[in-house]
């Protein structure tokens, strides 16, 4: 306890981290605000009408930062944004341009954070008017002429944009990645109503076995976040006599925090929006048919599942190659003179720290995946009385906050630092 008293004295001690606490409390509380003003012309529950109830509508929700089951001017919150960085890093792979921006640094960073901007546009665009077609074709709402449908999608774009650079602002000013607060913030907000519900009806002794796989669930979850191979490395003796101190070199088991859920769950949901939209809409018998039967084969648990965790661990092999760089970390190593023993420095020091940071990826991995649907799973069983948690929505809320302290201690180190120059 005495230590906790003094973390947190140390923290609040520090005008730097006060102020990027501030912010991001601003922030939260203009987020929950804004989630409380309705847009014009869709009744407030209408959204919840047409997703809730559904693994389609709990996914949608999450990526969304909670908001998307009131029709609010910020409902369609990062869905656009994050289905651009997505399209984008996969273009990457195909597009030698953009894979070349990728590894030019802050520079091409900021190029590459340009271009998800405006492909973030037309995407918030299409998915407002996805949502006015789909709520129309199912007599959720009422018609809107010209103008009110320009409006109402001009605002959803606009809320999207604005959630977009709230985001940003977090990221610069605040705690931890801005992207990944905000949807924080949504899944927090509606943990609550779920519990009071769950609390109303739920068995006591099923309610307490759900705690103490909750607290199981975590444990785990902050285990593999925090867990790392340490590659052990010599130095040169004339390096070492010099007062060269670091002798590993640390490898995470999940370098790529949540964002590989996040991501997952956001491309599970666009096929799904598509088939919304082409279902309610009367072209033919055969292609609302089709429609249909996608959203019934993609709203099946199993199927559901099998999703989640597949793509899972397709994005955490994907974003290793993205974060990790094993030549550069090769060329640090051999600029320092240090090197692995009984590896080669250079070329096969990179191709070993490759093959590690990948057999790691593949627990970490496989780890996520399971836990992203074991409440979903346990559910199903009838283990859980009822999932008062996603196991997604749960990887975020634990990933997040790790994620904030992670940033906190650096920050509190490097004032420890300062104090002594």
């Amino acid at each position: 306890m005495k230590k906790l008293l003094e973390a947190v004295l140390s923290v609040l001690r520090s005008k730097e981290i006060r102020d990027r606490i501030y912010f991001s409390l601003l922030i939260l509380v203009v987020f929950r605000v804004l989630a409380a003003v309705p847009v014009v012309g869709i009744p407030f529950d209408a959204i919840k009408n047409l997703f809730g109830g559904t693994n389609f509508g709990q996914t949608v929700s999450e990526i969304s930062g909670g908001v998307l089951e009131t029709a609010s001017v910020v409902a369609i919150g990062l869905t656009p944004y994050i289905n651009a960085s997505i399209i984008l890093q996969l273009l990457g792979t195909v597009i030698p341009k953009l894979d070349e921006l990728q590894k030019e640094g802050s520079q091409g960073r900021r190029l590459i954070s340009m271009y998800t901007r405006y492909l973030t546009v037309p995407l918030a665009i299409m998915q407002s008017f996805l949502i006015y077609s789909s709520l129309r074709g199912l007599n959720l709402m009422p018609q809107l002429s010209g103008i009110t449908l320009v409006a109402m999608v001009s605002t959803l774009t606009g809320g999207a944009m604005l959630m977009m650079w709230f985001g940003e602002l977090v990221t610069e000013s605040g705690i931890g990645n801005g992207s990944s607060y905000l949807i924080f913030l949504g899944i927090v907000a509606g943990i609550p109503n779920v519990i009071s519900n769950n609390l109303r009806t739920a068995d006591p002794l099923q309610l307490l076995w759900f705690v103490f796989l909750l607290v199981v669930i975590i444990a785990i979850v902050i285990f593999i976040s925090e867990g790392e191979r340490r590659v052990k490395v010599t130095y040169s003796r004339r390096v070492h006599s010099a007062g060269a101190q670091d002798n590993y070199v640390p490898i995470k088991v999940t370098q790529f925090g949540v964002l590989p859920v996040i991501f997952a769950v956001s491309l599970l949901s666009f096929p799904q929006f598509i088939a919304q939209f082409l279902a309610t809409r009367d072209i033919n018998s055969q292609v609302t048919n089709i429609s249909n039967q996608i959203i019934t084969f993609l709203n099946d648990t199993n199927v559901h599942n099998i999703g989640t965790f597949l793509l899972v661990v397709a994005f955490s092999f994907f974003y290793i190659t993205v974060v990790f760089k094993p030549d550069d970390v090769a060329e640090n190593l051999g600029k320092r003179g240090a090197f692995i023993q009984g590896i080669r420095p250079g070329k096969q020091t990179a191709q070993y720290l490759k093959h590690v940071a990948f057999r790691l990826t593949a627990i970490g991995s496989v780890f996520l995946g399971v836990l992203a649907i074991l409440p979903s799973v346990l559910v199903a069983t009838n283990v859980l009385p009822a999932q008062i948690l996603s196991g997604t929505g749960l990887l975020i809320l634990v990933g997040v906050a790790l994620d904030m302290k992670r940033q906190i201690d650096s920050m509190v180190v490097i004032r420890s630092y300062e104090r002594y120059i």
